[in-house]
């Protein structure tokens, strides 16, 4: 009755999540129309890309042009698209913006916008706690803590809490972890990795307010491709669609690239440490392990193995190089859910990984062999990647006519559309099993540890100003809906 009761309670998380939070729920939001004003004077007097290239900019920009006709592909005013959402799809130009830069802002829209950015200074200067969200339900466990949907009460926005015990990570000597994966996550701000908006912490927990990704991860994907068998009988894996690994390869490389370009080498990448957002794009998450090269090589032996590389094993020198190696793995790993170095004993998996030699037998095409061969490459200074990056990648014969610049802008089809209903969630009982260990202590020096753990991300606070626009319909009125481009930061 147990596993039932845990299955109906996911029943209706989609619809959940994409409605937001209940106008009940919701707190008032504390706009000032003096700041108002005072921001209309400062952006009226900017050029209209400088504000179209911001995420609300942008929003507000093409919002105000589908619901008013107005073509922003041309430096005409009335548009021939038609209807609304025909409208939307029209792709603005920089000419069509300017000649009509003036007619926005003396649109009821442009107050909009000056209304939120005037309100992000109050976000930014707001002390942030646990009173500004709504907690809704338990989405996942972990050794210390688990996640939470939740959602953010002044703009209705869906979110995951990831919430972590404090004296639990102390005892598991995972504070350093816990402070690492808080910095990269700072400073890591890409579509294709999880994105921080908020960090806070309370004499128990420690809290980091991220991307919500109910899509599950790709391990959980791979886990759902297995039939229903007998007893005695062997459950049969069905390869991933046409396509799926490709979408998936370039979203996490193009990941990695953003976390090495912001210095930091992930170590960890594996099945079930990518995520899928509710569209079922793809997020790299948990940077627990995620250790800065700015000040150049390292040598520490970190990540599962498996996953990691020969260099990672033998403790040599590296910087970025084993992340290259652990796509190829992981790549073999959802061509055929099995790992291409194996042995019996952890010391013969390690062998086999510094061999490097790969046994193709799952019918992987002969184009992904290639791809992986060359990002599992033992010579570092030979192994796709390692060279100019995702550039290597893309120059590659797998990826040969594959719409990179359309991956990028969030413009492509998916392969696979998730169902959050299908997600394995946890049970309240479950978290209710974390208790303090009564052995630990927590001192003034562990707290002193967590004096810039609080923020806000402003970049990302945008998408959440987006989602109230469009939940209240500030812009759109009563016709033409609220569009739903921000339905998930």
């Amino acid at each position: 009755m147990e596993a039932i009761g845990e299955t109906l309670e996911n029943v209706g998380l989609a619809q959940e999540i994409q409605k937001g939070l209940a106008p009940s729920l919701m707190t008032a939001a504390k706009f000032d129309p003096a700041a108002t004003e005072a921001m209309k004077a400062e952006i009226g007097g900017k050029g209209v890309m400088e504000i179209y290239n911001t995420k609300l900019g942008n929003y507000c920009l093409r919002e105000w042009a589908a619901t008013s006709s107005v073509d922003l592909s041309a430096a005409r005013r009335r548009s021939s698209a038609g209807t609304v959402e025909n409208a939307r799809s029209i792709e603005p130009t920089e000419a069509g913006l300017t000649a009509n830069w003036e007619a926005f802002k003396s649109s009821p829209a442009f107050e909009v916008l000056c209304k939120y950015l005037a309100y992000k200074k109050t976000i930014l200067s707001e002390s942030v706690n646990a009173k500004l969200f709504y907690e809704s339900r338990p989405l996942g466990r972990g050794a210390f803590g688990a996640v939470f949907l939740t959602f953010k009460k002044d703009s209705g926005q869906p979110l995951a809490t990831k919430k972590m015990f404090k004296v639990i990570a102390k005892k598991n000597k995972m504070l350093k972890d816990c402070l690492i994966e808080r910095e990269v996550l700072a400073k890591v701000a890409s579509p294709f990795c999880v994105n921080i908006h908020y960090a806070y912490h309370d004499q128990k927990e420690m809290c980091l307010v991220i991307t919500l990704c109910p899509g599950g991860d790709l391990g959980f994907l791979l886990q759902s491709r297995y039939s229903e068998a007998k007893k005695g009988q062997e459950r049969k894996f069905e390869k991933l669609p046409a396509g799926a690994v490709k979408f998936y390869a370039a979203s996490m490389a193009l990941g990695l690239q953003a976390i090495h370009s912001a210095g930091y080498v992930y170590r960890d990448l594996k099945p079930q440490n990518v995520l899928l957002d509710i569209d079922g794009k793809v997020r790299i998450s948990d940077m627990g392990l995620t250790a800065n090269i700015t000040g150049g090589p390292i040598k520490q032996c970190s990540g599962t193995r498996g996953y990691w590389s020969p260099e990672t094993i033998k403790k040599e020198p590296y910087t970025i190089q084993p992340d290259w190696w652990s796509l190829g793995v992981t790549l073999y790993v959802l061509e055929s859910d099995k790992l291409p170095f194996k042995g019996k004993t952890d010391e013969e998996k390690d062998e086999a990984t510094k061999a490097g030699e790969i046994d193709y037998k799952h019918d992987e095409p002969e184009d992904l062999q290639a791809l992986i061969s060359a990002l599992c490459t033992i010579d570092q200074t030979k192994r796709l990647g390692c060279t100019k990056g995702v550039e290597d990648l893309k120059a590659h014969a797998y990826f040969k006519g594959f719409e990179w610049s359309k991956l990028e802008a969030g413009a492509m089809e998916v392969p696979i559309k998730p169902n959050p209903n299908d997600i394995n969630a946890p049970s309240k009982k479950d978290i209710d099993e974390f208790k303090p260990p009564k052995d630990v202590s927590w001192d003034p020096d562990d707290e002193k540890m967590f004096d810039k753990w609080t923020m806000v991300d402003g970049t990302v606070w945008e998408h959440e100003a987006c989602f109230r626009i469009a939940k209240k319909k500030e812009i759109a009125g009563g016709g033409g809906g609220g569009g739903g481009c921000c339905t998930i930061a």
